[in-house]
């Protein structure tokens, strides 16, 4: 046996995953984590919004970084506990204990970088190996757990903990355990540029030494995240703004030296709010809504995995635009104008799973990433993810040993 748990996929997930098995001193963990140099999917085909990540730190490395401070829905069964502790092990100069169960959103300083914090865990852990090759077929038997790389190297461990994200998971377990196992289906949050609101009175944002607490709405029916961002320059403009988000896609990285490239005065604001926290007076504001949608895309083969299904996410949109709870708000005349949320989720069978015996108490395959999830909420999913799998994987390591 080559190790005791083989975890495959090295994005927060995985790095929670890690964090989880690590609370048990000695342990031998092998992390899968994908080419170091790897490679990118896309919602579109000018590859504006990166839809998944091949390659070591997954998706995590490009992630905004946005925490929620909200609980509901919790993805899986962690408490208050496993939240304010991880938080605080990341950024112990922002007080969270006080903030939860708040809309507020936290953005740090400095976002949690998987591969980083991947390639700290195994300096200091002689347990921990980190295996730069993706994950090819996955095998049972009475023995364990038998994983093939890509690169033909053979690994054995005695259980399998799967975070390679919405789309390479149910594509290696399509591979392992048939075709079944994909959905076809996956559902995601989308960002809806809903109006302009003036002399709205926002709460302001709160500094830490590690980051913003950022101010945000939800309606009476929690259908949706509401955020109020200024509307200076071109962005005064109703539907400007958001046509040139449009235009210039999510970009992620250096953003303010990209934004200061396309000189749009209007988005280099916007975006310094965003991660700054500056230029948040003013008279104007642009409402956006942040909302999860049901199946908002079909997966197809090919290089593009997704097609929109552009009647269910107007559906949605149109169900929170009739619902926003701003006063004086001067709609969007380009209600179907979306963006992609980066935030796929529910793409497994999981009856298919089961059927399998995968994925249920006590199997060696366990499934921690968004794959799995059916309900992320109106929040930031990524932090709550990584709480998730590190809270699975520390309860499941401890119950073996009771």
């Amino acid at each position: 046996m080559d190790c005791d748990d083989l975890v495959i996929g090295a994005g927060l997930a995985g790095l929670g995953t890690v964090l989880g098995l690590m609370t048990e001193p000695g342990r031998r963990v092998r992390v899968l984590c994908g080419p170091a140099e790897g490679s990118f999917l896309h919602y579109d085909a000018q590859a504006q919004a990166p839809c998944a990540y091949l390659g070591a730190g997954g998706l995590g490395q490009h992630w905004h970084g946005v925490l929620p401070t909200g609980l509901s829905p919790r993805l899986g069964d962690y408490g208050d506990a496993d939240f304010i502790k991880l938080f605080r092990h990341f950024y112990p100069h922002a007080e969270i204990a006080a903030r939860l169960g708040t809309t507020a959103l936290f953005v740090p300083w400095r976002p949690i970088r998987p591969r980083r914090e991947l390639q700290r865990l195994s300096a200091t852990h002689a347990g921990l190996r980190l295996v730069y090759e993706s994950a090819q077929q996955i095998r049972l038997d009475e023995r364990g757990v038998r994983v093939t790389s890509a690169a033909g190297q053979t690994l054995r461990a005695a259980r399998c903990w799967l975070t390679a994200g919405a789309l390479h998971t149910p594509k290696l377990l399509a591979r392992s355990f048939g075709a079944t196992m994909i959905r076809g289906l996956a559902s995601d949050h989308v960002l809806c540029y809903l109006g302009q609101v003036d002399d709205h009175v926002e709460p302001h944002v709160k500094f830490s030494r590690d980051g913003i607490f950022f101010p945000s709405t939800r309606d009476a029916a929690g259908r949706a995240l509401y955020t109020l961002r200024p509307a200076r320059f071109d962005f005064q403009v109703l539907d400007a703004g958001f046509q040139q988000r449009q235009v210039f896609g999510l970009p992620t990285g250096s953003l303010l030296t990209k934004l200061a490239r396309r000189v749009s005065p209007g988005l280099l604001v916007e975006a310094a709010y965003n991660r700054l926290g500056c230029f948040g007076g003013g008279r104007r504001h642009s409402v956006y809504a942040q909302l999860p949608v049901v199946d908002a895309y079909a997966l197809q083969a090919g290089s593009l995995p997704l097609q929109a299904r552009a009647r269910q996410i107007r559906a949605a949109s149109d169900a929170v635009r009739a619902a926003q709870p701003f006063v004086g708000l001067r709609a969007s005349r380009r209600p179907e104008f979306f963006l992609p949320g980066i935030h796929l989720h529910h793409t497994l069978n999981l009856e298919a799973l089961k059927a399998e015996g995968l994925n249920v108490e006590g199997a060696r395959l366990q499934v921690l990433d968004a794959s799995a999830f059916t309900d992320i909420g109106a929040e930031h999913h990524s932090f709550k993810m990584l709480v998730s799998a590190y809270a699975r994987a520390s309860r499941t390591v401890g119950a073996w040993h009771e």
